[in-house]
């Protein structure tokens, strides 16, 4: 029998050496989980930006949210301070996950040094949907390294955003606005206020939105999550200080959120869960590969 004419050629086996792949960087699983990055699509455009940059500086109130007019500030010192914080152009507004891994890794040695002195890190959760986890993970930060964390009852009925009744509660020692049902959102600051008034005075806040403006316009220090829709408190904080930001997407789930957590609880104590070793041969600490943040169950 003779061989059939269109049999494949036999390949002969592989004699290469096969290298693993390099771990990703925390930049790399910040963007791969669209927390900040060219995919991170969702955040103003070039235009809209622009447009919400100079009225801010102008005192428009919808763009200031809970903060005052921003007196000697020009629009070019504003986008300083954007390019500088998030890494965003007015021609390319996005955020530099690089950015994002650095204010979080300042937003971590913050809340270590102040609760280390044993003083009060107070906590609250303007968009409890995606950012509660991350809050969450602040508040075991802070006590483990022994910061009070105010963990109050209820506090209410008040009116937020316009609604009533709504109350305050505090889950984990992060406080967030409820309709005694669901955890509910706030982008006002009737809320916050009733929140800064409820407690003792803190050392440090951590918060977002117009929880972290009203506290910042209470000379307390803030660390803040916010996004290129809420950069105000960074511009304000130019000159006066008192704020940390960590520039993100706030919208996202907050399974999303979980390569920022591990940063976070790689600063607790050694006996605490921490993030693997940092890979030496890549551009920063690298987190386990096998887990992507963006996979939602």
């Amino acid at each position: 029998m003779r061989p059939a004419r269109n049999r494949p050629p036999k390949l002969e086996p592989g004699r290469g050496i096969s290298q693993p792949a390099a771990a990703p960087t925390e930049a790399q699983l910040v963007e791969r989980a669209k927390l900040a990055g060219a995919g991170a699509s969702g955040g103003p455009g070039p235009t809209e930006l622009r447009r919400h940059v100079e009225r801010l500086v102008a005192g428009d109130r919808g763009a200031l949210g809970e903060l005052v007019p921003l007196a000697g500030v020009t629009v070019s010192d504003a986008w300083a301070v954007i390019t500088k914080t998030f890494g965003a152009t007015a021609e390319s507004p996005v955020i530099d996950p690089a950015c994002t891994v650095a204010g979080i890794r300042t937003a971590v040695a913050r809340v270590r040094e102040v609760a280390a002195r044993g003083e009060r890190v107070a906590l609250a959760c303007a968009r409890p949907a995606a950012l509660l986890t991350l809050h969450l993970s602040f508040a075991r930060l802070a006590r483990e390294h022994g910061g009070e964390v105010p963990d109050l009852d209820d506090c209410g009925p008040i009116r937020a955003d316009g609604r009533s009744p709504r109350w305050l509660r505090w889950v984990g020692g992060v406080a967030v606005v409820t309709d005694g049902e669901a955890l509910c959102g706030t982008r006002e600051g009737e809320a916050a206020r009733e929140w800064m008034f409820a407690i003792a005075r803190p050392a440090l806040v951590v918060a977002d939105g117009p929880f972290a403006e009203v506290a910042w316009e209470h000379g307390i220090e803030v660390v803040t999550c916010a996004g290129l829709e809420r950069p105000g408190l960074a511009v304000a904080a130019t000159h006066l200080g008192r704020c940390t930001v960590v520039p993100l997407r706030t919208d996202r789930p907050a399974r999303s959120y979980e390569v920022l957590e591990r940063i976070v609880a790689s600063g607790s104590p050694p006996d605490a869960p921490s993030g693997p070793p940092p890979d030496p041969s890549a551009d920063g600490p690298a987190l386990d590969p096998t887990v992507d943040p963006t996979v939602e169950m």
